[in-house]
């Protein structure tokens, strides 16, 4: 963590703080809010890239482990496949040792195994999407990254390349967002 002063002695912990107090206070907030909701630290540091975030990929990661708790869904899907694969191991031994009935075994033994493979398949859709979002992602930022840096010394298409990022932001953000 790395403390900053500004001229004013205001003290930042994160450059990410400084950063954001940098911004319109109304873009900060939305920014702020579209962090806390967004499970995604890349959608996060896309979105920084448009408002004109220039610091670390890891500081902002390191600023959002720091500011919200998000939910590990694939870390949680990913236990329960380990718990399932134990159960179903323990079903099969507890039929083989005769503790349970082969009949009453076979029906659990068929409900637990549909229950894994569902797991799996959930686990590996999440996987598919995130890669895919994250590759988009990654490569709609760079793009206007570099449109970014290609006109910035030009005064008469700053702002129109300022909105069509926005706008296409938007609208790659949105078809993610529904795909």
């Amino acid at each position: 963590m790395t403390v900053t002063t500004n001229k004013s002695g205001k003290v930042y912990l994160t450059v990410v703080d400084q950063w954001l107090d940098t911004l319109p206070a109304a873009e900060s907030e939305d920014f702020r809010e579209f962090a806390d909701m967004t499970p995604s630290i890349i959608e996060i540091w896309v979105y920084a890239g448009i408002v004109g975030y220039e610091g670390s990929f890891n500081d902002l990661s390191r600023w959002v482990k720091m500011k919200f708790k998000k939910l590990n869904r694939r870390e949680i899907l990913n236990s329960e496949i380990a718990a399932l694969h134990s159960d179903i191991q323990e079903l099969r031994m507890a039929i083989t040792s005769g503790e349970i009935k082969g009949d009453n075994g076979a029906a659990r033994l068929a409900a637990l195994e549909k229950e894994l493979r569902s797991h799996i398949e959930v686990s590996e859709r999440m996987n598919r999407s995130t890669d895919k979002k994250g590759l988009i992602l990654a490569g709609a930022d760079r793009v206007m990254r570099e449109m970014t840096a290609i006109f910035k010394d030009d005064p008469q298409f700053a702002e129109p390349i300022d909105n069509a990022i926005n706008a296409v932001w938007a609208k790659i953000y949105s078809e993610l967002g529904n795909g």
